[in-house]
């Protein structure tokens, strides 16, 4: 399990338009992440907005609201299949997801006794992987799934590149998560909304930072914010 490191402070880096206002200060808001739940490629339920610095997500029923947990057994779906049903059946205890306000980073520990599978940009950069890997996260073992540093870095280097270097960046700010089934090109479902239960966690601080990166640059020719 990789030890998480909360002694790193987070700047402006230099490559950056000083008039943008500092990473702990702004949008460093109550709420760090949205996440959405899918069936397929069908959303279930509300969009849950996240404040706890550690959440649990996982399969049973409990009604318990607490911001620390979000139980799928809630989520109704009047189309759901039989392998829907078994996918959903063998979550179990899903996933901990655990943010570290004070460096931006993000961990991902299975509890399932059924592995995860996560896809994240910003995670496959840091490990030399192509930008779709898809990694698959076993019982009890850990991953960092995002690091702000590393996001630092390349908002840095892209905004020296231009609008567009910059704004592929957005696709580093959400990642995708499933349970049980994985997706991929090793695996016989290519794309994640052919996986019976997933979720997509959307990162609001980088995302918004992002925003306001490109707004010095020029007018965005398509829309993007911290909530979409």
């Amino acid at each position: 399990m990789e030890e998480m490191d909360t002694s790193q402070k987070f700047d402006i880096p230099p490559g950056v338009p000083t008039c943008l206002v500092p990473f702990d200060k702004g949008w460093d808001e109550q709420f760090w992440a949205t996440i959405s739940y899918y069936e397929l490629n069908t959303r279930v339920g509300e969009q849950v907005k996240v404040s706890s610095s550690t959440i649990t997500i996982d399969g049973f029923t409990d009604p318990c609201i607490n911001g620390s947990k979000i139980s799928l057994g809630l989520f109704p779906n009047v189309n759901r299949n039989s392998t829907i049903e078994n996918t959903r059946r063998h979550i179990g205890n899903g996933v901990k997801l655990t943010y570290v306000r004070s460096n931006g980073a993000l961990f991902a520990q299975c509890e399932s006794d059924s592995a995860i599978f996560v896809q994240s940009r910003n995670c496959n950069y840091i490990n030399g992987f192509h930008p779709t890997t898809v990694v698959k996260i076993a019982n009890k073992c850990s991953l960092k799934i995002f690091d702000m540093e590393i996001f630092r870095t390349l908002l840095e280097d892209c905004s020296r590149r231009g609008f567009d270097a910059s704004f592929d960046l957005q696709k580093m700010t959400f990642i995708r998560l499933s349970f049980v089934k994985g997706w991929g090109a090793e695996y016989q479902r290519q794309d994640v909304t052919s996986t019976p239960c997933w979720i997509e966690i959307h990162l609001h601080a980088p995302l918004a930072w992002l925003d306001r990166v490109l707004f010095t640059m020029s007018p965005t020719p398509r829309p993007i914010s911290s909530i979409s």
